[in-house]
Order: C-alpha cells, then structure tokens, then sequence
C-alpha cells in the first residue's frame, strides 16, 4: 500500500472504488454513505452485548452466593455490584467468585468451540452464496441470546434460579456463528467492497465501529445499571440489537455481484467438507519468499492477543472487585477509559508515527506489542487502583497492532484468498477462550487469596512472544530489502 492510500481518511471512498452494492457510483450518489453503511450495524450490535457484560457476571455471582451457596440475600446484595462489599461478604467473597469463575469458563468454552467450527464453513460458504445472510443470522442469534437473558432476569426477580440457567443465553448465538462469523463476514464484506489499496483503511474504519460500541456500551450499561437494575438494562440491550437487525435487512445489501452467487441448496451447499480443504490447502500451501512463514507468524500473533484478552475477561471483574473493591460503575468507568485512551493512543500513533515520522507497519506493529507487554507488567504488580489506569496509558497504542496485522496480512495475500485466510484466523480467535478461560479461571482460583493479579503474567508472556513474532517479521523484511519483496508494509 502506499503512503498515499493509507493517508487518506478512513471514511473517505476513492472514485473508482465500488460501494457496498458492488455498483459504479452514480454522479448523485453521496461518497461517504456508502462507506459507512454497514458500520452503524456493527456498532449497535457491540453496543448491545457490553452494555449488559458486568451485569451479567453480576447475576451469575448474586445467584451463586444465595442458590448454591445458600446465604441469605442481604450478605449475596453486594454481589449485584450496586454497593461495595462490607468486610463480612469478603469472607465468603473467594468462595462464590471462584464458583461462578467456573460457569463463566464454561460460557467461554461454549460460545468458541462450535462458533469457531461453524466459521471454518462459513467464509467458503459466503464466497458462493452471499454475506448477507450470515449477517442476518448472526444478528438473529445475538437478539435470541438477549431474549432469553432477559427472560432468565425477570424470573430470577420473582425467584432465586441455579446461575447455571444462565448459559441458556449464550445457546441461540453460538449455534448462528456467533462473533466469530459476524467478524468472519464483516473482513469478507470489506474485500467485497474496497479496492486492495483502500482494504486495509476500510479494515480500520470497521474496527473503528467495534471500538466505539464498546465504548458506548460500558460507559452506559454500569450508569444504566446502578440506576434501573438488570432487567432494565437486559430489554434495552435487546432494543438496540433489534434496530441493528433492522438495519441489515432494509439498508444493508449483498455484498457480492448476482452473477457471483450460485443456485444450488444453500444447506446443502454449507455441509460440504471440500470448502474446508480448500481453506486449509490455501493457507498452507508454499509460497514466494517467507511469505508463508510470515502469514502464520501475524495470524497466530492475532490468536494470541485475543487469548490474553479473553483470558483476561473472564477474571477481570473479579480481580478489580476483590483486589480494589470496585463497583459495576467503576469497573465500566475504568474499561471507558480504556477504550478512549486506546482510540486516542491509535490515532496519535497513526498521525505521529506513520503519518509524519513515516514509520513502517511492521515497526508500528512491534511498537503495540512492547506496549502490551508494559502495560500487562504494571497490570500484574498493580497495589493500588490508579495503577491500573498507568497501565492504560503505557499500553495506549495497543489499539494498532490489529489493524496492522491484518493490513499485513490483507498485503501478502491474492484478494482470492483473503476470506479463506481471514476465516482460518477468526476461526483461530475463536478457539483460543477454550484454552484461554480454563487457564486463567485455575490461575486466578488458585492465587486470588494470595496473589490476585498474578494471571496477568500470562498475558505478559503472550504479548513477548508476539513482539517476538513481529521482530522475525522485521528481519525477514529486512534482507529481502534489496528485492523490494516486503515493501509494502516494510515502508
């Protein structure tokens, strides 16, 4: 890509670049709708499931201290993360959290093994029968899971439930792909619609809306909890996604040309084995230079990050609450905070660093890692409550490596094969909560009453191994400088 392109503005649309209908623009049309017509969807859907992400854990955790546990509702109240814990529910504080660290282990499992399985099919699926209606499946499913949670809420309102009643929630998702797929289509919509050169800007303006649906929904869902409580907060969850769904079905079209797609049995179609050999095949395969070694270098530098922040999700809020005694809000005040400080460190290194000190994409790439691994080391020795937020603004340009990695990727690879190895990657992430949730639910159990934050060392691991990664990388680009093999993102 060159310098040039990658300057441009994120939501800008080359004249020649084909919109989201896969037509020529007309002299009428507006340039910068076209761009942006699927990213508010994106951004409700993200919206919706962190607005409701503590309360969640929160319900799980009320619902263990008084149906498994057996205490009575007034010591398990502090669980619902409305007040801060007295020194009496501390005492039974370890116990409840680490049986409820168990049943959000194996949410975490569930919504990333069959997800990651159904993703493998659906990208080669796609090819030949259209994103739109993995779209709407997916969208489908996200507003069946917050049915049921909110269902499961009101209930429980009425009457204590087993916690484990709750994975009913996650069951409608991950049988319709999950984010897995959603994630899976929205790269393969981006290569449908953008030009090879305007790919990995378009990648950034789609990452862009995840970022600020994250944000959104945790600055609103501690604030919207602590005021109306869960139930509340379940069915407007579920509003939001609603209107995203909406807006797939009446102003999201097909991504790929009619004459692209073909007519046989869509069901048919998705159960055939040969779309998965020839994603594995592709991905594997030899190609010039280190070409190869690099794509599964990058792709497993991506699988990694998301096992560490996966990991660390999952005891995350159990963490701040016992080692800081934070509230829902705090909590939600605190992954604002690192939402912004991400988007603001990400925009200062992109106009900083790349724009105007012109620094490569793989130097870019190796400058996040070694943030990450700073930021998880303060995150680990961390006493007091503001040195979380220190760990922030050392990992503040940590929202880049993402996008750098896939502009990587989107460089070295045929706009052919791009949805195949896209979808191997997502299928990747996927998985990695399988191993991710286990591991860090045993750590966090183990050392919560000696050592909370010792599961971040794991993260810190991780994050070297991928500046590892990114250091091969660079040599590699580095003596095939002469050729001009990795120019694209060596420069």
């Amino acid at each position: 890509m060159s310098q040039s392109d990658e300057d441009a503005l994120v939501l800008a649309s080359d004249d020649d670049e084909p919109l989201e209908t896969g037509e020529s623009p007309t002299p009428t049309t507006t340039r910068c709708l076209p761009s942006l017509i699927l990213e508010p969807a994106v951004f409700l859907v993200f919206f919706g499931r962190f607005l409701t992400e503590a309360a969640y854990q929160n319900q799980i955790l009320y619902q263990t201290c008084v149906t498994v546990m057996q205490h009575n509702e007034t010591e398990c109240q502090p669980f619902l993360g409305r007040d801060r814990a007295s020194d009496e529910v501390k005492k039974i504080e370890t116990q409840v959290q680490a049986y409820a660290a168990t049943i959000m282990m194996i949410n975490a499992i569930l919504e990333s093994t069959i997800p990651a399985v159904v993703s493998l099919f659906l990208g080669p699926w796609s090819d030949k029968f259209g994103r739109r209606p993995i779209l709407l499946s997916t969208f489908t499913g996200f507003l069946l899971s917050g049915s049921i949670l909110i269902v499961l809420t009101q209930i429980s309102a009425v009457t204590n439930i087993n916690p484990w009643w709750f994975l009913l929630s996650s069951v409608p998702s991950v049988f319709s792909g999950g984010t897995c797929a959603l994630i899976t289509v929205l790269y393969c919509h981006v290569s449908d619609v953008a030009t090879e050169s305007a790919r990995a800007m378009r990648m950034v303006s789609m990452e862009a809306s995840l970022g600020l649906g994250m944000m959104a929904g945790s600055i609103a869902g501690g604030y919207i909890y602590a005021g109306v409580g869960a139930a509340t907060l379940f069915i407007l969850a579920g509003s939001v996604i609603t209107v995203g769904l909406l807006y797939i079905i009446f102003l999201v079209p097909e991504s790929l040309k009619p004459e692209d797609l073909q007519s046989e049995s869509r069901i048919r179609g998705f159960f055939r084995f040969d779309l998965v050999k020839n994603l594995v095949m592709t991905c594997c395969k030899k190609r010039e230079n280190y070409d190869r070694a690099i794509i599964w270098m990058v792709m497993m530098s991506l699988t990694m990050c998301i096992f560490a922040m996966e990991g660390e999700g999952t005891v995350n809020y159990m963490f701040v609450q016992k080692k800081f005694n934070w509230t829902v809000t705090d909590y939600s005040v605190f992954n604002t905070s690192r939402i912004v400080i991400q988007v603001v460190g990400s925009i200062i290194a992109m106009v900083l660093l790349r724009r105007f000190l012109k620094v490569s994409l793989i130097t870019m790439t190796m400058l996040a890692f070694a943030c990450c691994v700073l930021e998880g080391t303060v995150r680990a020795t961390a006493q007091y409550g503001q040195e979380m937020y220190v760990a922030l603004v050392l990992g503040m340009i940590r929202g880049v490596m993402s996008p750098m990695c896939k502009a990587i990727l989107s460089q070295l690879t045929p706009s052919t094969e791009i949805g195949k190895i896209f979808s191997l990657t997502t299928s990747l992430q996927s998985l990695s909560p399988l191993g991710a949730a286990p591991l860090y639910a045993a750590v966090y159990a183990a050392t919560a009453a000696s050592y909370a934050g010792a599961f971040n060392f794991i993260s810190v691991g991780l994050y070297f191994m991928c500046y590892c990664f990114s250091a091969i990388v660079f040599g590699m680009q580095k003596s095939m400088e002469r050729s001009n093999a990795y120019r694209a993102f060596g420069s």
